[in-house]
């Protein structure tokens, strides 16, 4: 019989155990305590994880945006051989070229098209008019997916975010510019004197939205020259400020983090950083200076020893110094010499 557990009788182990056991609460859910610690870690994490999945989301749109080059480069190379020369950077009546959307400003990026798969877009351009006609409206203002840089911001909807490039110099675009693609002018592989592998085709650019006058216009809106740092005019980009020239070119830009891609004219493409040598960059964009290229010279000199190669007998084997040489009564007597061939036995026997 269990003990009593009326008033004033003592309470066995087993009652004492029992009514502990009946009256514990389930927990079925986290304290507050614990909530915010788990808040609190995973924000930490998520705060180390943010800068892993911004770099690898550019990286992912840097990889987008040589593809884009790629494309071109084999568009541009496709023209030349079924032309038997590259685009015409711009065209006019007179240079040098204005950036106002007036005149008749058709330029490369429209000329490859149909190297770009898009012939249906190319045949809709009005040749016999001017950019700015009412008859390419409707193909002006059209975006072309290989001609936007995915880390591209702020630009307009029917922008180009790659240049041709003009020059080495910040000059008006014209006639006599040094570049690849000038006013008026179809430039051959004889008149890259320099080599496709160190001229400088294409390079990234960005442009105000509000100055900006398309992919089809063949002024700076897809035109520049290698007169400036690589960046250098972001910060203008940027803090929208308008250029009051209107014949001033600019040089490349982009908004990828501390530099922009550059194409040579043998399919190469490059990124390169901010900090990049000036000098180098206007040799790259200069189509024939005749120098050597600066890229491939060193700026330390230092002479490099080639390691002494140890002599060697008639047979390939190394020989010893004097003092170590065995002494010669006492070679290996199984030491069998090469068998000799005669030469004139075989040549007569060959020629029967």
């Amino acid at each position: 019989m269990k003990p009593s557990t009326h008033a004033g009788t003592p309470i066995g182990t087993y009652d004492m155990n029992y009514v502990f056991a009946e009256h514990r609460p389930d927990r079925t859910a986290f304290t507050l305590v614990e909530l915010l610690v788990v808040m609190a870690i995973i924000g930490v994490l998520i705060g180390l994880l943010s800068p892993a999945l911004q770099s690898m989301r550019e990286l992912t749109r840097r990889s987008n945006c040589e593809q884009n080059l790629v494309q071109i480069s084999l568009a541009l190379s496709s023209y030349n051989l079924t032309n038997g020369h590259y685009p015409i950077g711009t065209q006019a009546k007179t240079g040098p070229i204005a950036s106002e959307p007036k005149g008749f400003h058709h330029n490369w990026a429209a000329a490859i098209l149909p190297m770009l798969d898009s012939k249906v877009i190319y045949n809709a351009i009005d040749q016999s008019a001017s950019v700015y006609s009412s008859q390419n409206q409707k193909v002006r203002e059209l975006r072309i997916p290989t001609f936007i840089c995915p880390s591209a911001t702020g630009i307009r909807h029917n922008a180009t975010c790659y240049a041709g490039v003009t020059g080495s110099l910040e000059t008006p675009i014209d006639i006599d510019n040094n570049g690849t693609f000038i006013l008026n002018r179809k430039m051959t592989d004889n008149d890259i004197t320099d080599g496709l592998s160190y001229t400088l085709f294409i390079g990234e650019m960005l442009s105000l939205a509000s100055e900006d006058l398309g992919w089809m216009s063949g002024t700076r809106a897809s035109l520049r020259d290698g007169g400036h740092r690589i960046n250098s005019g972001l910060a203008r980009v940027r803090n929208l400020q308008p250029i009051l020239d209107p014949t001033y070119v600019g040089g490349f830009e982009s908004d990828h983090p501390n530099g922009a891609h550059l194409l040579l004219g043998s399919g190469q493409y490059m990124f390169r950083s901010n900090s990049m040598d000036q000098t180098v960059l206007q040799q790259m964009a200069n189509r024939s200076d005749g120098e050597l290229p600066a890229a491939l010279q060193s700026r330390n000199s230092q002479i490099l020893d080639q390691p002494k190669t140890p002599p060697q007998d008639n047979d390939g084997n190394g020989t010893q110094d004097d003092a170590s040489a065995p002494d010669t009564g006492q070679q290996d007597k199984n030491k069998v010499s090469p068998t000799k061939v005669d030469q004139s036995t075989s040549t007569s026997g060959t020629s029967k």
